[in-house]
C-alpha cells in the first residue's frame, strides 16, 4: 500500500528551519509519486499546497526581517543618543577645565573681584579701560550716544544734567574703590575730589546753558577716558611735551590744584580745541545749505548755480612730466637690463615669461623703447658682437612677438631699419663694426621667420648699387648668414641679385686694384656655394646653433602659425609719414600709384624670366594658357630640360611651398596630353615625383580622378596618352589599382570602357606573370576595396572574352593570374 500523504499545510510557526525544509522535500516527493501514478487530481492539490506553503514561508521570512530592521533602528538611535550624551559630558568637562584655568590665572595675576561690587577694579581705570563694560549695558548705551566725540547732541538740557549726575556718581564710586581701609583718609580724599570736580564742571555747565554754544557742546563721560584718548592721539610726543601742554591748559583755570584735576582739565581743554579745529563727521547745516556737490563733483550754491573754484591747477609741461615719471622708467630699465643680461638658451623660458609680465604691468610702448635701447646698447658697438649673443637676443624678440603680439616684432624691425638708414648716410657706414652688428640683428630676425625676404633683398640692393669695398664686406656677411635661407624662400630674386653682383664684379675687377679683386673673387666663390647649395665651401660657416634654436623655439611659443611680416624697407622708413599698415587699427594713408607699382613688378618678373628663358618659350607658355609666373616657369623648365632627372632637380630647386607644388603636376599633365605623340619623359618624371614624396602621389591621383570626370570631352589621342601615362605609373608601382575605385563599374560610358581596356591591355602585354601578380595583389588585403576587386573581375571577363588566337590565350592566362592575385588574401583567410 502506498503511504498516505499529508493533505493539509503543516503549521509553520511551530517549525524550525530544518523541519520546514523536511516538509518541502516530502511535498516534492508526494508530487513526483502522484505524477508517476497518473493521479492528476492529487497532483493538483499537492501543487496548490506546495505554493501556499512556500508563500506563507516567504511571508514569515519578511516579518522576521522587519522585526530585525526595527531592532537595528532602535539600536542606532540608542547609540546616537549615547554618543550625544558623551559629547555633552565632554563639553561640560571642558568648560569646568576652562573655569579652573581662569581661576588659576586670576590667582596668579592677583585679580580678585570684591563681592557686591559691580565696577571694574582700579587697574582698569589706570589703563583707561574703565568704560569698556558700558557698551554692554542697555541703559548706558543711550547716554553713550551723547558722549561720543563728534556726535551732535540732540537731547534736552535735562538729559545733560542727568548725564552730569551720573558722571559725578561714577567719579565718587571710583574714588571709593581706590580708597583703602582707613575711612578717614578716604572721606578726606573724596571731599577734596568733589570740590575740585565741582570747580572744573562750572564752566561746562555755563556752556550748556549758553544757547549760542548749545549745538556744539560735548559731554565727557569720564576723565580717565579723556586721558586715554589724548594719550592715544599724542603717542609720538614725549612726556615733557604732555606736561607742558597740561600746564598751558591749566593756566586758564585756577592754579595750585592737584595733578589729577590738572589731567582732567587738560583732557577737557584738549577735546574742546579738537572739536573747534577738527570737522565733525556730519557736515554743518549752514555749510551744507551754502555749497553742495552735485553728481559730477561740481560745487553748487542754494539756487543751484555752479560755483567756480578760486584756485586752479597749474599746467605741467611735457618735459617736466617726463622728469616726474623718470623714476618709474628707471626701475623698468633696471629690471629689463638685469633680465637681458642673463639671456641664454637655458634661461630663455623664465626670462621671456618675466618680460611678458612686465608688458602686462607697464605700458607696452615704454617696455618696447626700453628693451630696444638696452639691446642696441649691448649689441650695436664699434666692436664685432658675438653671433651666439645676437642669435639668443633675436630668439627672445621672436618669442615675445609671437606671445604678446606682432606689433612687438614690427617695432624692433622698424627701429633697426631706421638705425640702418642712419648708418647708411654716414661716411664709411659709421666707425668700426656698427653696420655689421645692425645687419646681424636683422639677418637673425629673418632666420627666425619674423619677416619676409623682401626686406633683406631691399638691403642687399642698396649695397649692390654702390658696390664699394665696404659694401662687399657687408654683402659677404649677409650671404654667409642668410644666403641659404634666401635661396630656399625666393630663388628667382636671389638669382637676379647674383646676376647683378656678377655684372658689378666684372666692371669692378677691370677698374680696381689687387686687394679689391681678391675680395670680389672671395665673394663670388661664396655666391657659387650658395647657388649650388654647397655649405662646405663657405669658410667658418656653422649653422648648427641657429638650427638648434629654431627647433626649440617652438616649445616657448604659445600661439603657433604666426605669419611673416611682408614689409619692404621703404614702408619701414616712411612709417611716420604714411602710417603702419602692418599693425591692426593703425592709421594708414595707403600706397600711392599702386597700379604703377604692380605693373612695374610684373614687368620686372617678365624681364627676369625672359632673361632666363628664350622669348619663344615664353610665347609658347602663354599660348598654352600658363597664366601665372609659377606655371610659366614650370612650363619653361619642362621644355628646356635635358632629361627627366634634370627637370626633377630644377623643379625641386624652385623652393615652392605645398600649395604651389601642385602646379607642377597640373602643368605636367597638361603638357603630356597636349603633345603630338605620347612622350615617355612625362611618365618617368611623374614616377620620380611619386617616389620622392607621398604628397606628389596624392596630387597625381586627384588629377587623374579629375581627368576621369572629363574623359567624355577628351579626344581619342589625348585619351590614349592618358592611358599610357596611367599604365606606366601602374607598372612602375608608383600608383596602385585603387585609383579606379571612383569608377562605377556597370555604369561607365563607352569612352571610359575604352580607356580601361587600353590600360589593362597595356599592363597584360607589357609585363610578365610575376609583375601582373604583384600589380593586382596590391589591392588584395584591403576590405574597403572589395567592390573594386569584384568590379575589375566582372569587367575583365566581359570585355576580354572575345580575344582569340595566341595573343588571346596569353591574355586569358594573365587575366586568371590577376583574378587569383586580387582574391589571394581572401582565400588565405578562409583557409585559416
Amino acid at each position: 500500500m502506498t503511504k498516505p500523504w499529508r493533505t493539509k499545510m503543516p503549521p509553520l510557526n511551530s517549525m524550525s528551519r530544518k523541519e520546514r525544509r523536511k516538509e518541502e522535500r516530502k511535498l516534492k516527493k508526494a508530487r513526483k509519486d502522484a505524477f508517476a501514478h497518473r493521479n492528476y487530481d492529487r497532483l493538483k492539490d499537492l501543487k496548490d499546497l506546495d505554493i501556499a506553503f512556500k508563500a506563507k514561508n516567504q511571508q514569515e521570512k519578511k516579518e522576521r526581517l522587519k522585526v530585525k530592521e526595527k531592532k537595528k533602528k532602535v539600536a542606532q538611535v540608542e547609540a546616537k543618543k549615547e554618543q550625544e550624551d558623551t559629547r555633552v559630558k565632554g563639553l561640560k568637562l571642558a568648560i569646568q577645565k576652562d573655569e579652573k584655568e581662569l581661576k588659576q590665572l586670576e590667582k596668579n595675576l592677583k585679580f580678585r573681584k570684591k563681592k557686591g561690587v559691580k565696577n571694574l577694579p582700579s587697574s582698569f581705570m589706570k589703563d583707561g579701560l574703565d568704560y569698556i563694560l558700558d557698551v554692554t549695558d542697555s541703559e548706558k548705551i543711550k547716554t553713550l550716544e551723547d558722549v561720543v566725540p563728534g556726535y551732535v547732541k540732540g537731547s534736552d538740557d535735562d538729559d545733560d544734567s542727568e548725564s552730569d549726575n551720573e558722571m559725578n556718581l561714577k567719579m565718587d564710586t571710583e574714588i571709593e574703590e581706590e580708597s583703602g581701609s582707613d575711612e578717614y583718609e578716604a572721606d578726606q580724599k573724596s571731599s577734596n575730589e568733589s570740590k575740585y570736580i565741582q570747580k572744573a564742571l562750572n564752566p561746562i555747565i555755563k556752556q550748556k546753558n549758553d544757547p549760542a554754544k548749545k549745538d556744539s557742546k560735548k559731554v565727557l563721560f569720564a576723565s580717565s577716558h579723556l586721558q586715554s584718548k589724548t594719550a592715544g592721539k599724542n603717542m609720538n610726543f614725549s612726556d615733557d611735551d604732555e606736561e607742558e601742554e597740561e600746564d598751558e591748559d591749566f593756566d586758564e583755570g585756577e592754579e595750585g590744584e592737584s595733578d589729577e584735576l590738572e589731567e582732567f582739565l587738560a583732557g577737557e581743554d584738549d577735546d574742546d580745541d579738537e572739536l573747534e579745529t577738527k570737522p565733525s563727521r556730519k557736515r554743518p547745516r549752514e555749510a551744507d545749505n551754502e555749497l553742495r556737490e552735485d553728481v559730477y563733483g561740481r560745487l553748487r550754491d542754494r539756487e543751484g548755480n555752479i560755483v567756480k573754484p578760486t584756485e586752479t591747477g597749474t599746467y605741467i609741461p611735457p618735459a617736466k612730466r617726463l622728469l616726474l615719471s623718470a623714476g618709474q622708467n628707471e626701475a623698468l630699465h633696471k629690471k629689463l637690463k638685469g633680465l637681458i643680461n642673463k639671456v641664454s638658451e637655458g634661461s630663455m623660458q623664465a626670462i621671456s615669461s618675466q618680460i611678458e609680465a612686465l608688458y602686462l604691468d607697464n605700458s607696452r610702448a615704454d617696455v618696447n623703447e626700453t628693451m630696444f635701447a638696452i639691446i642696441l646698447e649691448s649689441v650695436v658697438t664699434p666692436v664685432a658682437c658675438p653671433e651666439r649673443l645676437v642669435t639668443e637676443l633675436t630668439m627672445l624678440i621672436t618669442i615675445l612677438s609671437c606671445n604678446i603680439g606682432s606689433e612687438v616684432g614690427a617695432f624692433f624691425i622698424q627701429k633697426l631699419a631706421k638705425k640702418f638708414d642712419d648708418l647708411l648716410r654716414e661716411p664709411d657706414y659709421g666707425h668700426g663694426k656698427l653696420m655689421e652688428n645692425v645687419l646681424l640683428l636683422i639677418a637673425n630676425l629673418y632666420n627666425f621667420k619674423l619677416f619676409h625676404s623682401k626686406l633683406v633683398f631691399d638691403i642687399m640692393d642698396k649695397f649692390v648699387s654702390t658696390f664699394t669695398e665696404r659694401d662687399i664686406e657687408v654683402l659677404l656677411l649677409l650671404l654667409k648668414t642668410v644666403g641659404f635661407k634666401l635661396r630656399k624662400d625666393d630663388p628667382l630674386r636671389l638669382k637676379q641679385v647674383i646676376l647683378d653682383i656678377q655684372a658689378k664684379a666684372r666692371a669692378a675687377e677691370s677698374s680696381s686694384g689687387g686687394t679689391m679683386q681678391s675680395r670680389i673673387r672671395f665673394m663670388l666663390d661664396i655666391l657659387m656655394a650658395v647657388r649650388n647649395n654647397n655649405m662646405r665651401k663657405i669658410p667658418n660657416y656653422d649653422s648648427s646653433h641657429i638650427e638648434h634654436l629654431k627647433k626649440i623655439i617652438k616649445t616657448f611659443i604659445k600661439v603657433q602659425g604666426e605669419d611673416e611680416l611682408n614689409i619692404s624697407l621703404e614702408d619701414l622708413l616712411k612709417a611716420d609719414q604714411i602710417g603702419r599698415w602692418w599693425i591692426v587699427g593703425s592709421a594708414w594713408e595707403g600706397r600711392k600709384d599702386s597700379l604703377d607699382s604692380i605693373k612695374e613688378a610684373k614687368s620686372k618678373t617678365e624681364t627676369s624670366l625672359s632673361g632666363t628663358f628664350s622669348k619663344q618659350m615664353m610665347k609658347l607658355a602663354k599660348q598654352q594658357g600658363m597664366n601665372t609666373e609659377i606655371r610659366r616657369h614650370i612650363f619653361c623648365i619642362l621644355g628646356t630640360s635635358e632629361d627627366y632627372e634634370d627637370a626633377f632637380a630644377r623643379l625641386i630647386r624652385m623652393g615652392l611651398n605645398h600649395s604651389q607644388e601642385r602646379e607642377i603636376i597640373h602643368v605636367l599633365l597638361h603638357c603630356c596630353l597636349n603633345e603630338k605623340e605620347y612622350n615617355p619623359f612625362y611618365g618617368y618624371l611623374a614616377e620620380k615625383f611619386c617616389v620622392f614624396d607621398r604628397r606628389f602621389m596624392i596630387t597625381i591621383q586627384f588629377s587623374i580622378w579629375d581627368k576621369f570626370k572629363e574623359v567624355d570631352k577628351l579626344d581619342t589621342l589625348s585619351r590614349n596618352k592618358l592611358g599610357r601615362l596611367i599604365s606606366h605609373l601602374l607598372i612602375a608601382k608608383a600608383l596602385s589599382l585603387s585609383i579606379f575605385k571612383v569608377i562605377e563599374f556597370g555604369m561607365e560610358s563607352k569612352k571610359m570602357i575604352r580607356l580601361l581596356v587600353h590600360i589593362l591591355t597595356e599592363i597584360f602585354t607589357s609585363c610578365n606573370e610575376t609583375s601582373v601578380h604583384e600589380i593586382f595583389e596590391r589591392i588584395a588585403p584591403f576590405p574597403k576595396l572589395k567592390t573594386l576587386r569584384q568590379g575589375l573581375q566582372v569587367f575583365m571577363r566581359i570585355h576580354f572574352k572575345e580575344t582569340k588566337g595566341q595573343a588571346g590565350a596569353l591574355l586569358q592566362e594573365r587575366i586568371e593570374k590577376a583574378d587569383s592575385a586580387m582574391f589571394s588574401h581572401q582565400t588565405s583567410n578562409m583557409l585559416l
